[in-house]
């Protein structure tokens, strides 16, 4: 017979696909779950809006992060973020820059760029040098960065994705230029440093509802609250769990 916890797994997935239908369909036809403010993504277009009108760039950050791993999740984080950069870009003359510390995130790293010219009908204006790998060390890769920011016109800093102490570099190198920066990170480390550093930090499990408070896709936004269902869920759990400790009911 199944395990107990094999089952409970099973039924939270199923829980998950049902919760996710439902506010997909709800949403696409009018409904909007409420959604707390995030002041990081409020600024963002604001950034992008202020660098273009200036003439420079924006630059993105994914980080060291790969595709392939435990990492995977936070890296397509940065790369959300790139993409609504990128479109909201690409009627500047100069195109964003996205750097990263893996050779394995390239490729879709340009390929995201590229996307968002083409969807717009700009596909003439793609820079083949818009995204780069920097360094396979992460303070390597920190540095190198810090000279992008400085030398290539950047007037928007946005620093999403695996990052650790070394994005100290990168976001003192912004504050040298004086321009707004927006930092979010898996790593507490990455994380303390971004909300001291940053103007705008996003802190923990933020930086992974990029694609749902930026896009306002109807999937995205049905993922956001499907999630708020079962983390509530998982709560009412643990807490029905300890009370019934307390009062010796466990089975």
């Amino acid at each position: 017979m199944p395990e107990p916890l094999s089952l409970v797994s099973l039924g939270l997935i199923i829980l998950a696909v049902l919760l996710l239908g439902a506010f997909t369909f709800f949403v696409r036809n009018g409904f909007k779950p409420p959604l707390r403010q995030i002041p990081g993504y409020e600024a963002l277009a604001r950034l992008v809006g202020q660098a273009v009108e200036s003439g420079g760039r924006v630059h993105v950050s994914v980080g060291t992060g790969g595709l392939i791993g435990e990492d995977t999740s936070t890296t397509l984080a940065g790369l959300a973020l790139l993409e609504y950069v990128s479109k909201s870009s690409s009627i500047s003359d100069l195109s964003p820059l996205g750097t990263t510390g893996n050779a394995t995130t390239l490729p879709v790293l340009t390929d995201t760029i590229r996307r968002a010219y083409v969807q717009n009908g700009l596909a003439d204006k793609f820079e083949t040098t818009a995204a780069r790998v920097i360094a396979f060390d992460a303070y390597a890769q920190a540095g190198g960065t810090t000279a992008i920011i400085i030398d290539d016109d950047v007037r928007a800093n946005v620093l999403v994705g695996v990052l650790g102490p070394e994005v100290a570099l990168m976001t003192e190198a912004g504050q040298r230029r004086r321009i707004p920066q927006v930092v979010g990170s898996d790593r507490l480390s990455g994380q303390a440093v971004g909300y001291v550093m940053a103007d705008h930090p996003l802190i923990g499990e933020e930086i992974y509802a990029s694609r749902g408070y930026l896009t306002q896709e109807p999937t995205a936004v049905a993922s956001l609250a499907t999630q708020d269902v079962l983390r509530w869920i998982i709560i009412a759990a643990i807490l029905g769990g300890s009370i019934l400790g307390i009062f010796g009911l466990n089975p």
